[in-house]
Protein backbone atom coordinates (compact mmCIF):
# COMPACT_ATOMS: atom_id res chain seq x y z
CA UNK A 1 0.00 0.00 0.00
CA UNK A 2 1.53 3.33 -1.28
CA UNK A 3 0.32 6.99 0.46
CA UNK A 4 0.42 9.91 -1.53
CA UNK A 5 0.67 13.27 -0.32
CA UNK A 6 -3.29 13.83 -1.26
CA UNK A 7 -4.89 11.09 -0.64
CA UNK A 8 -4.27 8.54 2.28
CA UNK A 9 -2.92 9.73 5.56
CA UNK A 10 -1.60 7.24 8.37
CA UNK A 11 -4.51 7.71 10.28
CA UNK A 12 -6.67 7.50 8.02
CA UNK A 13 -5.30 3.96 6.82
CA UNK A 14 -5.76 2.77 9.91
CA UNK A 15 -9.48 3.24 10.39
CA UNK A 16 -9.26 0.78 7.24
CA UNK A 17 -7.40 -1.76 9.08
CA UNK A 18 -9.62 -4.70 9.71
CA UNK A 19 -8.64 -8.18 10.39
CA UNK A 20 -5.42 -10.03 11.53
CA UNK A 21 -4.33 -12.09 8.88
CA UNK A 22 -1.52 -14.38 8.37
CA UNK A 23 0.62 -11.93 5.90
CA UNK A 24 0.58 -9.38 8.24
CA UNK A 25 1.73 -11.70 11.26
CA UNK A 26 4.78 -12.86 9.23
CA UNK A 27 5.78 -9.33 8.46
CA UNK A 28 5.37 -8.61 11.99
CA UNK A 29 7.67 -11.21 12.47
CA UNK A 30 10.04 -10.39 10.10
CA UNK A 31 11.34 -7.87 12.31
CA UNK A 32 12.51 -10.40 14.82
CA UNK A 33 14.55 -11.81 12.00
CA UNK A 34 18.17 -10.53 12.87
CA UNK A 35 17.61 -11.53 16.19
CA UNK A 36 17.10 -14.82 15.60
CA UNK A 37 19.85 -16.41 17.58
CA UNK A 38 19.34 -14.37 20.80
CA UNK A 39 15.65 -14.95 21.06
CA UNK A 40 16.43 -18.69 20.43
CA UNK A 41 18.58 -18.72 23.23
CA UNK A 42 15.83 -16.94 25.10
CA UNK A 43 12.99 -19.38 24.33
CA UNK A 44 15.90 -22.44 24.95
CA UNK A 45 15.61 -21.08 28.76
CA UNK A 46 12.29 -20.44 28.75
CA UNK A 47 11.58 -24.13 28.11
CA UNK A 48 13.76 -24.97 31.35
CA UNK A 49 12.19 -22.54 33.41
CA UNK A 50 8.79 -23.61 32.39
CA UNK A 51 9.20 -27.38 33.06
CA UNK A 52 10.69 -26.87 36.45
CA UNK A 53 7.43 -24.41 37.23
CA UNK A 54 5.31 -27.23 36.09
CA UNK A 55 6.87 -30.19 38.15
CA UNK A 56 6.64 -27.94 41.15
CA UNK A 57 2.67 -29.47 41.78
CA UNK A 58 3.72 -32.78 41.07
CA UNK A 59 6.86 -33.13 43.81
CA UNK A 60 5.01 -31.13 46.42
CA UNK A 61 2.36 -33.49 46.11
CA UNK A 62 5.36 -36.36 46.33
CA UNK A 63 6.09 -34.39 49.70
CA UNK A 64 2.99 -34.45 51.00
CA UNK A 65 2.25 -38.12 50.40
CA UNK A 66 5.41 -38.71 52.24
CA UNK A 67 4.32 -36.82 55.12
CA UNK A 68 1.36 -38.55 55.45
CA UNK A 69 2.31 -42.30 54.13
CA UNK A 70 5.53 -42.81 55.82
CA UNK A 71 7.17 -44.04 58.86
CA UNK A 72 8.05 -41.29 61.43
CA UNK A 73 11.60 -41.98 61.16
CA UNK A 74 11.85 -42.03 57.51
CA UNK A 75 9.85 -38.52 56.73
CA UNK A 76 12.58 -36.67 58.14
CA UNK A 77 15.44 -38.12 55.81
CA UNK A 78 12.78 -38.26 52.95
CA UNK A 79 11.89 -34.46 53.01
CA UNK A 80 15.45 -33.61 53.40
CA UNK A 81 16.37 -35.04 50.58
CA UNK A 82 13.78 -33.74 48.29
CA UNK A 83 14.09 -30.74 49.89
CA UNK A 84 17.60 -30.60 48.80
CA UNK A 85 17.05 -32.31 45.06
CA UNK A 86 13.80 -29.09 44.84
CA UNK A 87 16.25 -26.64 45.84
CA UNK A 88 19.10 -26.81 43.29
CA UNK A 89 15.99 -27.60 40.79
CA UNK A 90 14.56 -24.04 41.99
CA UNK A 91 18.37 -22.22 41.46
CA UNK A 92 18.16 -23.75 38.20
CA UNK A 93 14.75 -21.87 37.25
CA UNK A 94 15.71 -18.83 38.14
CA UNK A 95 18.65 -18.80 36.76
CA UNK A 96 16.67 -19.64 33.48
CA UNK A 97 14.06 -17.43 33.90
CA UNK A 98 16.97 -14.43 34.78
CA UNK A 99 18.47 -15.45 31.19
CA UNK A 100 15.04 -15.36 29.36
CA UNK A 101 13.80 -12.02 30.33
CA UNK A 102 17.27 -10.53 29.84
CA UNK A 103 17.81 -11.73 26.34
CA UNK A 104 14.36 -10.38 25.41
CA UNK A 105 14.64 -7.28 26.60
CA UNK A 106 17.92 -7.05 24.93
CA UNK A 107 16.33 -7.95 21.09
CA UNK A 108 13.23 -6.07 21.77
CA UNK A 109 15.79 -2.96 22.46
CA UNK A 110 17.79 -3.62 19.30
CA UNK A 111 14.53 -4.36 17.60
CA UNK A 112 13.32 -0.77 18.72
CA UNK A 113 16.40 0.63 17.39
CA UNK A 114 16.26 -0.90 14.11
CA UNK A 115 12.75 0.03 13.73
CA UNK A 116 13.33 3.69 14.90
CA UNK A 117 16.15 3.90 12.07
CA UNK A 118 13.90 2.58 9.65
CA UNK A 119 11.19 4.44 10.03
CA UNK A 120 12.85 7.72 10.62
CA UNK A 121 14.82 6.61 7.05
CA UNK A 122 11.78 6.53 5.19
CA UNK A 123 10.16 9.50 6.41
CA UNK A 124 12.95 12.07 5.58
CA UNK A 125 12.78 10.60 2.29
CA UNK A 126 9.31 11.89 1.42
CA UNK A 127 8.35 14.67 -0.61
CA UNK A 128 7.49 18.30 1.20
CA UNK A 129 4.11 18.02 0.57
CA UNK A 130 3.77 14.89 2.37
CA UNK A 131 4.89 17.08 5.49
CA UNK A 132 1.65 19.48 4.60
CA UNK A 133 -0.61 16.20 4.94
CA UNK A 134 0.99 14.56 8.37
CA UNK A 135 2.18 16.91 11.28
CA UNK A 136 5.45 16.25 12.83
CA UNK A 137 3.56 15.65 16.40
CA UNK A 138 1.93 12.87 14.49
CA UNK A 139 5.08 11.32 13.31
CA UNK A 140 7.07 11.53 16.22
CA UNK A 141 4.42 9.41 18.19
CA UNK A 142 4.97 7.00 15.46
CA UNK A 143 8.41 6.54 16.00
CA UNK A 144 8.07 6.68 19.75
CA UNK A 145 5.16 4.41 20.92
CA UNK A 146 4.36 2.55 18.48
CA UNK A 147 8.11 1.22 17.50
CA UNK A 148 8.42 0.38 21.12
CA UNK A 149 4.82 -1.08 21.21
CA UNK A 150 6.09 -3.61 17.69
CA UNK A 151 9.14 -4.48 19.45
CA UNK A 152 7.55 -5.64 22.56
CA UNK A 153 5.21 -7.62 20.79
CA UNK A 154 7.69 -9.94 18.92
CA UNK A 155 10.05 -10.06 21.96
CA UNK A 156 8.69 -10.38 25.93
CA UNK A 157 4.77 -10.92 24.78
CA UNK A 158 5.93 -13.82 22.59
CA UNK A 159 7.94 -15.06 25.33
CA UNK A 160 5.08 -14.56 27.97
CA UNK A 161 2.65 -15.98 25.01
CA UNK A 162 4.76 -19.35 24.83
CA UNK A 163 5.56 -19.24 28.70
CA UNK A 164 1.32 -19.06 29.39
CA UNK A 165 0.29 -21.55 26.58
CA UNK A 166 3.19 -24.17 27.63
CA UNK A 167 1.68 -24.03 31.22
CA UNK A 168 -1.88 -24.65 29.86
CA UNK A 169 -0.88 -27.28 27.98
CA UNK A 170 1.42 -29.40 30.56
CA UNK A 171 -1.15 -28.42 33.43
CA UNK A 172 -3.85 -29.81 31.45
CA UNK A 173 -2.06 -32.94 30.45
CA UNK A 174 -0.68 -33.76 34.23
CA UNK A 175 -4.63 -33.24 35.17
CA UNK A 176 -5.72 -35.58 33.05
CA UNK A 177 -2.87 -38.13 33.46
CA UNK A 178 -4.07 -37.89 37.52
CA UNK A 179 -7.55 -38.49 36.94
CA UNK A 180 -9.37 -38.42 33.44
CA UNK A 181 -12.39 -37.87 35.47
CA UNK A 182 -11.58 -34.50 37.33
CA UNK A 183 -10.03 -33.21 34.64
CA UNK A 184 -13.37 -33.13 32.79
CA UNK A 185 -14.94 -31.79 35.18
CA UNK A 186 -12.61 -29.23 35.82
CA UNK A 187 -12.17 -27.86 32.35
CA UNK A 188 -15.91 -28.03 31.50
CA UNK A 189 -15.65 -23.79 31.65
CA UNK A 190 -12.59 -23.61 28.99
CA UNK A 191 -14.15 -23.66 25.97
CA UNK A 192 -16.70 -20.49 27.05
CA UNK A 193 -13.64 -18.62 28.27
CA UNK A 194 -11.71 -19.31 24.96
CA UNK A 195 -14.31 -17.60 23.01
CA UNK A 196 -14.73 -14.86 24.93
CA UNK A 197 -10.62 -14.29 24.77
CA UNK A 198 -11.08 -14.49 21.11
CA UNK A 199 -14.02 -11.55 21.27
CA UNK A 200 -12.01 -9.14 23.82
CA UNK A 201 -8.71 -9.87 21.51
CA UNK A 202 -10.68 -7.52 18.75
CA UNK A 203 -12.54 -5.16 20.38
CA UNK A 204 -8.95 -4.03 22.36
CA UNK A 205 -7.44 -4.50 19.26
CA UNK A 206 -9.92 -1.92 17.98
CA UNK A 207 -9.80 0.34 21.13
CA UNK A 208 -6.16 0.57 20.85
CA UNK A 209 -5.60 1.82 17.07
CA UNK A 210 -8.05 4.74 18.66
CA UNK A 211 -6.00 5.58 21.62
CA UNK A 212 -2.75 5.45 19.64
CA UNK A 213 -4.69 7.62 17.56
CA UNK A 214 -5.97 10.48 19.34
CA UNK A 215 -2.69 10.25 21.38
CA UNK A 216 -0.74 11.26 17.94
CA UNK A 217 -3.21 13.82 17.07
CA UNK A 218 -2.86 15.37 21.08
CA UNK A 219 1.04 15.10 20.54
CA UNK A 220 0.76 16.84 17.29
CA UNK A 221 -0.91 19.70 18.73
CA UNK A 222 1.67 19.93 21.82
CA UNK A 223 4.52 20.23 19.19
CA UNK A 224 3.02 22.65 16.80
CA UNK A 225 2.24 24.92 19.55
CA UNK A 226 5.71 25.04 21.57
CA UNK A 227 7.72 25.36 18.53
CA UNK A 228 5.61 28.11 17.03
CA UNK A 229 5.59 29.75 20.93
CA UNK A 230 6.58 32.97 19.85
CA UNK A 231 3.38 33.18 17.59
CA UNK A 232 1.56 32.15 20.38
CA UNK A 233 2.70 34.68 22.74
CA UNK A 234 2.51 37.52 19.76
CA UNK A 235 -0.93 37.35 19.49
CA UNK A 236 -1.67 35.93 23.30
CA UNK A 237 -3.44 32.85 21.96
CA UNK A 238 -1.92 31.22 25.14
CA UNK A 239 -5.34 29.80 27.11
CA UNK A 240 -7.22 29.12 23.73
CA UNK A 241 -3.80 26.47 22.84
CA UNK A 242 -4.18 24.98 26.57
CA UNK A 243 -7.78 24.77 26.24
CA UNK A 244 -6.99 23.16 22.79
CA UNK A 245 -4.49 20.61 24.31
CA UNK A 246 -6.58 20.00 26.84
CA UNK A 247 -9.56 19.05 25.18
CA UNK A 248 -7.05 16.61 23.00
CA UNK A 249 -5.99 14.76 25.80
CA UNK A 250 -9.42 14.68 27.60
CA UNK A 251 -10.79 12.52 24.02
CA UNK A 252 -7.10 10.53 24.85
CA UNK A 253 -8.89 9.72 28.75
CA UNK A 254 -12.00 8.99 27.52
CA UNK A 255 -10.44 6.14 25.56
CA UNK A 256 -8.09 4.91 27.68
CA UNK A 257 -11.34 4.72 30.09
CA UNK A 258 -13.00 2.40 27.45
CA UNK A 259 -10.04 0.09 26.80
CA UNK A 260 -9.74 -0.43 31.21
CA UNK A 261 -13.44 -0.96 31.44
CA UNK A 262 -12.86 -3.82 28.82
CA UNK A 263 -9.60 -5.03 30.14
CA UNK A 264 -11.13 -5.00 34.11
CA UNK A 265 -14.49 -7.09 32.51
CA UNK A 266 -12.37 -9.51 30.91
CA UNK A 267 -9.54 -9.97 33.94
CA UNK A 268 -12.44 -10.03 36.69
CA UNK A 269 -14.07 -13.12 34.55
CA UNK A 270 -10.91 -14.50 33.96
CA UNK A 271 -10.36 -14.71 37.44
CA UNK A 272 -13.67 -16.01 38.27
CA UNK A 273 -13.63 -18.39 35.80
CA UNK A 274 -10.26 -19.73 37.42
CA UNK A 275 -11.78 -20.11 41.06
CA UNK A 276 -14.64 -21.66 40.02
CA UNK A 277 -12.06 -24.10 38.08
CA UNK A 278 -10.68 -25.11 41.85
CA UNK A 279 -13.66 -24.47 43.42
CA UNK A 280 -14.95 -27.48 41.34
CA UNK A 281 -12.34 -29.71 41.66
CA UNK A 282 -11.92 -29.39 45.19
CA UNK A 283 -15.46 -30.56 45.69
CA UNK A 284 -15.83 -33.31 43.09
CA UNK A 285 -11.75 -34.37 44.09
CA UNK A 286 -12.90 -34.30 47.72
CA UNK A 287 -15.14 -37.25 47.43
CA UNK A 288 -12.93 -39.27 44.89
CA UNK A 289 -10.23 -38.76 47.81
CA UNK A 290 -12.98 -40.44 50.66
CA UNK A 291 -13.49 -43.31 48.00
CA UNK A 292 -9.63 -43.62 47.81
CA UNK A 293 -9.86 -42.83 44.04
CA UNK A 294 -7.06 -40.05 44.93
CA UNK A 295 -4.74 -39.57 47.64
CA UNK A 296 -3.97 -36.22 49.50
CA UNK A 297 -0.86 -35.50 47.71
CA UNK A 298 -2.25 -35.80 44.19
CA UNK A 299 -5.77 -34.00 45.42
CA UNK A 300 -3.00 -31.44 46.21
CA UNK A 301 -1.01 -31.54 43.31
CA UNK A 302 -4.38 -31.43 40.84
CA UNK A 303 -5.44 -28.35 42.67
CA UNK A 304 -2.00 -26.78 41.60
CA UNK A 305 -2.32 -27.87 38.05
CA UNK A 306 -5.61 -26.26 38.25
CA UNK A 307 -4.88 -22.93 39.42
CA UNK A 308 -2.14 -23.05 36.66
CA UNK A 309 -3.94 -23.45 34.22
CA UNK A 310 -6.36 -20.78 35.32
CA UNK A 311 -3.34 -18.15 35.53
CA UNK A 312 -2.38 -19.67 31.68
CA UNK A 313 -5.05 -18.83 30.17
CA UNK A 314 -5.11 -15.29 31.60
CA UNK A 315 -2.07 -15.19 29.80
CA UNK A 316 -2.81 -16.45 26.68
CA UNK A 317 -5.52 -13.71 26.22
CA UNK A 318 -3.60 -11.37 27.15
CA UNK A 319 -1.13 -12.42 24.62
CA UNK A 320 -3.55 -12.15 22.40
CA UNK A 321 -4.86 -9.08 23.07
CA UNK A 322 -0.68 -7.49 23.34
CA UNK A 323 -0.21 -9.25 19.99
CA UNK A 324 -3.49 -7.43 18.09
CA UNK A 325 -1.88 -4.48 19.90
CA UNK A 326 1.23 -4.80 18.41
CA UNK A 327 -0.51 -5.48 14.43
CA UNK A 328 -2.30 -2.25 15.03
CA UNK A 329 0.56 -0.25 15.86
CA UNK A 330 3.28 -2.28 12.76
CA UNK A 331 0.60 -1.69 10.31
CA UNK A 332 1.04 2.04 10.71
CA UNK A 333 4.78 1.65 10.58
CA UNK A 334 4.96 -0.38 7.43
CA UNK A 335 2.58 2.09 5.56
CA UNK A 336 5.26 4.87 6.25
CA UNK A 337 8.41 2.45 5.86
CA UNK A 338 6.87 1.33 2.35
CA UNK A 339 5.31 4.31 0.97
CA UNK A 340 7.30 5.64 -2.57
CA UNK A 341 7.76 9.60 -2.45
CA UNK A 342 5.68 11.45 -5.49
CA UNK A 343 9.35 13.14 -5.60
CA UNK A 344 12.50 10.76 -5.44
CA UNK A 345 15.15 12.05 -3.30
CA UNK A 346 17.76 11.04 -6.05
CA UNK A 347 16.99 10.98 -9.99
CA UNK A 348 14.17 12.35 -11.54
CA UNK A 349 14.15 16.01 -13.24
CA UNK A 350 16.18 19.04 -12.54
CA UNK A 351 14.31 22.38 -11.55
CA UNK A 352 16.22 23.83 -13.96
CA UNK A 353 18.67 23.12 -16.95
CA UNK A 354 22.48 22.53 -16.23
CA UNK A 355 23.46 24.63 -18.41
CA UNK A 356 21.33 27.54 -16.47
CA UNK A 357 23.23 26.28 -13.24
CA UNK A 358 26.23 26.88 -14.43
CA UNK A 359 25.74 30.58 -15.82
CA UNK A 360 23.85 31.42 -12.21
CA UNK A 361 26.94 29.43 -10.26
CA UNK A 362 29.66 31.83 -12.69
CA UNK A 363 27.65 34.99 -11.66
CA UNK A 364 27.94 34.29 -7.92
CA UNK A 365 31.17 33.68 -8.28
Amino acid sequence: MHLSANKTTPTEASTKFQSLNSSEVKRLFQLAKPEKWTLACAIGLLAVSSTITMAVPFALGHVIDIIYTADAVDIKQNLQRVCLVLSGVFLTGAAANFGRVYLMNVAGQRITRTLRSSVFAAIVKQEIGFFDVNKTGELINRLSADTSLVSQSVTMNISDGLRSTAMALAGVGMMFYMSIELAVVGLGIVPPVALMAVWYGRYVRNITKGVQDTLAQSTQVAEERIANIRTVRSFAQEPQEVRRYDTNIDNVLRMTFKESLARGIFFGLTGLSGNIIILSVLYYGGGLVTESALTIGQLSSFLLYAAYVGIAMGGVSSFYSEMNRGLGASTRLFELMERTPTIPVHGGTSSFPSCVCVILCGQLL
